[in-house]
């Protein structure tokens, strides 16, 4: 018997070993494959590991300055996840859309036979869909009657196709026949993403930033912040100019509610009536930032309303599809193309017109940002297309998000909290609206550097089309005039707990950070100098002049979460420390008694510091100093003491 207890145990343990290890190889090579992955993805874009969009000495004279914050670093790293490009169908759609029409593909004539089609509109009813009766046979050119519809196919050779698209049917009856359409008008396109700080834009959609901002020329605003919780709070005030605290009850189930649209005028409503057409879709109708806590529209909201295609396609998606984690595909296409192709559709079908097209987009980003990569080279494409078609000479486009990360391990962290507030927020102003009004936007490349919120740019929107709004109590600004550097979140009005501004204090210059701070900003210009010692002289710290650190608000890391559904009681119990912290050092160097500001961050756990050659700013004339170096290497003028 204990023989048999023996060997049975053995057998146990064994299996037990075999499972450990089995469990240790798994992990290490999933590590290795994770680490592989980050290499590659660093290889292709090294930007991160040295970029920063906030200058901290660009904004010195600023009673607001934002978190300047680093873009990559190892614990970073560790909140990234690296997942596989969607792979849709390769059998091509048999239908597509264009210009008003409906079209059967030749190439599934070609592959399949005689086809023909039924064609079953979606259309919108009180904020829900409804699929009316087929069309049979929807002929190859039939003009479109609805902005979505469900199709089903048979060809000559017994194959079958059946699918949701969403399309842009010709809808005159809609347009305001008060304004026809000016060549000199300005149009709007919007495109929003759910959840995506500043920051984790910039990390996870690369090549969108690079294009938009390089390429395009397209302004980032380092000082964009939030005004309260979630979605709502951004786009409610970015769209009508007033937050939701500010007007009657819109809220599901209380007593007296109504539809927002009974009480407040959408931007796009003010464009209708200069002649524009419209558009909007957001891809997640049941959560959607009017729809979820609020009563949403009593009318359609816009001309071309994508909501009835998600609704539809929403109830049609199989838990099966998600298990094999194809649930962003329909048919061939990755959903994220399908919304960016309906937005284009939108602007080919009414190019004789202007247009004010907005999106937003939360099934990539919502509480996880890690799909976003899965977007960035649509984004790309679709920009090179507004380029390429010359729709850019007379579009502003706006590339947004209304927060970051709000839940989540990276969200618990102090740089979370802070990007929470700090959304992704960019304009990019047409060439003819730089030629046209300079002083405009000289303003708006200035106003990229101060304090701005969502109210704002309701305010910019009016503007482009020389319209007016409400009088209120804070202080608004359009981005085309000076905002004040002394504005505060107070001035702006942005509770405390949702104010990303730094906390400024005076520092001791004898204080040993300060002394540490100075000498790893020295480093940085003597490694700026390190193959030019034959010419210029290494410089040594003098004194340090002046000192300040830049601190998180209390405010930011006591509050944990929205104690209520709607956003709008604090739950201020968070225990976290600061971790991290700005100090801004004014010092003198020999020889040559150069004086320099410049910024440095600070772990004050690890007491790890960082600084960057463009965070520092020469105060003094240089003069004679460099010129032995000034033709050849100009970039080194403000450093360089020449021997």
């Amino acid at each position: 018997m204990r023989y048999f207890h023996f060997r049975r145990n053995r057998r146990v343990a064994l299996l037990l070993l075999l499972v450990v290890t089995w469990i240790s190889i798994t992990s290490y090579t999933r590590e290795s494959e994770r680490q592989t992955l980050i290499q590659n993805y660093l290889l292709d874009n090294q930007w991160l590991l040295t970029a920063n969009d906030n200058n901290l000495v660009g904004k010195r004279n600023q009673s607001c300055v934002h978190p300047n914050l680093p873009l990559w670093n190892t614990e970073i790293e560790n909140h990234i996840t690296f997942v596989d490009q969607v792979r849709c169908s390769k059998e091509p759609d048999w239908v597509y859309t264009g210009n008003g029409r409906f079209y059967i593909s030749l190439s599934a004539v070609k592959k399949h036979g005689e086809i023909k089609c039924s064609y079953q509109p979606i259309v919108n009813e009180n904020e829900e869909f409804k699929i009316l009766d087929p069309h049979y046979p929807m002929l190859n050119g039939s003009t479109l009657v609805s902005d979505a519809f469900k199709v089903s196919c048979t060809a000559s050779n017994g194959n079958k196709y059946s699918n949701m698209h969403a399309c842009i049917a010709p809808q005159p009856s809609r347009m305001s026949r008060d304004y026809s359409p000016r060549s000199e008008n300005f149009n709007v396109l919007m495109l929003g993403l759910d959840s995506v700080s500043r920051h984790m834009y910039m990390r996870l959609l690369p090549k969108t930033h690079k294009y938009f901002t390089e390429v395009l020329g397209g302004s980032l605003l380092e000082g964009y912040n939030i005004v309260g919780d979630g979605t709502t709070q951004a786009l409610m005030p970015l769209l009508t100019g007033k937050r939701e605290t500010e007007i009657p009850e819109t809220r599901r189930g209380k007593a007296g509610a109504r539809y927002v649209d009974e009480l407040l005028e959408f931007i796009w409503k003010r464009y209708e009536k200069k002649g524009y057409v419209t558009q909007w879709a957001e891809d997640t109708p049941e959560s959607s930032a009017f729809n979820l806590r609020l009563l949403g529209f009593k009318t359609q909201p816009v001309i071309h309303y994508m909501r009835p295609f998600y609704l539809a396609s929403a109830q049609s998606k199989s838990i099966f599809s998600f298990l094999f984690k194809n649930q962003y595909c329909f048919g061939s296409k990755i959903s994220y193309k399908i919304y960016l192709d309906w937005l284009k559709e939108g602007l080919e079908t009414n190019k004789a017109n202007n247009f004010f097209s907005a999106g937003f987009i939360s099934e990539y980003s919502h509480n996880n940002n890690r799909d976003l990569m899965l977007i960035d080279k649509h984004n790309v494409q679709f920009l090179k297309y507004l380029k390429n078609h010359n729709i850019l000479e007379n579009t502003f486009v706006i590339v947004m998000s209304d927060h970051g990360l709000r839940y989540g391990s990276f969200r618990m962290t102090e740089q979370g909290k802070l990007e929470e507030r700090m959304p992704y927020f960019g304009v990019y102003a047409p060439k003819r609206f730089r030629t046209k009004f300079p002083v405009k936007y000289k303003a708006l490349v200035e106003n990229t550097k101060r304090l701005v919120v969502p109210s704002d740019i309701h305010k910019t929107l009016l503007e482009i089309i020389d319209e007016k709004g409400e009088e209120t109590e804070r202080s608004v600004y359009s981005l085309f005039s000076p905002i004040p550097e002394t504005r505060t979140c107070s001035d702006a009005g942005i509770d405390a707990h949702w104010c990303a501004c730094l906390k400024t204090q005076s520092v001791s210059v004898s204080h040993p950070n300060i002394i540490a701070s100075a000498q790893k900003i020295l480093s940085v210009i003597n490694e700026m100098l390190e193959d030019f010692t034959s010419q210029c002289y290494s410089l040594s710290l003098q004194k340090i002049l002046k000192a300040a650190s830049l601190e998180t608000d209390t405010n930011v890391l006591k509050f944990k979460r929205s104690a209520d559904r709607d956003g709008r009681v604090a739950d201020l119990s968070d225990t976290l420390d600061p971790v991290f912290v700005h100090y801004l050092v004014t010092f003198e160097t020999v020889p040559g008694s150069a004086v320099f500001e410049a910024s440095a961050l600070m772990n004050v756990k690890t007491g790890h510091i960082s600084a960057r050659e463009k965070e520092i700013s020469r105060l003094n004339s240089y003069n004679d100093a460099p010129k032995c170096v000034e033709k050849s290497y100009p970039a080194l003028r403000p450093y360089c003491f020449c021997r």
